[in-house]
């Protein structure tokens, strides 16, 4: 069972209300053939119109039926979203895209009152106090300065399970590891295919780490929103 204390019940949004950002993950699933969801990038929306939708870098776009229906789903930084819409067409300029229809309304699930900076950072996870312990491959799907949501192949634990989370960052012309202390604060199972969303919120962080950090969202936010 998914534990999720920060979450709220899911609701009916307008799609403008989830504030969508270019870049943005989200993933795509054919409805009702249970099929594995394959990732895209949101690229732009046209008002009433429709979503454009681009490939990740290095994947190629495959063959789309004209008029299949999709179940979208992702995370904005604060809210959980889902819908299901159907595919208008795939186009090649000025640049790969499939286009969506537009949604009036969304399933939205508010996770966060603070915004966080969506990102695909790769990190280790480990669980547990001490210096010891075995550490997992994770991706942090968004990040600020007070935590993290991070997934992976297998559960950590239960809220309040210790972790630290290893990843690094760059800023300024420098990269630097960044060594973590935090708690589980919130944690999900997502299906097709199994695998854990675990929010973590970090204990104080040294100057030095917490600087840089800070230097990496202010660039990520300033290339997200020129």
């Amino acid at each position: 069972m998914s534990v999720d204390p920060i979450g709220v019940v899911p609701a009916s949004l307008g799609f403008r209300q989830l504030r969508l950002r270019p870049k943005t993950l989200v993933q795509l699933s054919a409805s009702g053939d249970g099929a594995a969801p394959e990732d895209w990038l949101f690229a732009a929306a046209i008002e009433g119109r429709g979503l454009m939708l681009a490939p990740v870098p290095g994947r190629k776009m495959g063959p789309m039926a004209k008029n299949a229906r999709f179940l979208v789903q992702g995370f904005t930084g604060q809210y959980d979203f889902r819908f299901e819409t159907g595919l208008l067409g795939v186009f090649d300029a000025p640049f790969h895209y499939a286009l969506l229809g537009w949604p009036d309304r969304v399933d939205g699930r508010l996770v966060r009152q603070a915004l966080r900076i969506r990102t695909l950072l790769p990190a280790t996870l480990v669980g547990g106090e001490g210096p010891g312990g075995t550490g997992q491959r994770a991706s942090i799907v968004d990040l600020s300065a007070a935590g993290a949501l991070v997934e992976t192949a297998t559960p950590i634990g239960d809220v309040g399970t210790p972790a630290r989370l290893v990843f690094t960052v760059e800023a300024e012309g420098e990269r630097l590891q960044i060594t973590a202390h935090a708690a589980v604060c919130h944690r999900r199972t997502l299906d097709h295919p199994v695998r854990e969303r675990v929010g973590l919120s970090f204990r104080a962080l040294p100057k030095p780490e917490r600087l840089m950090l800070s230097l990496y969202l202010a660039k990520m936010a300033a290339e997200l929103d020129p």
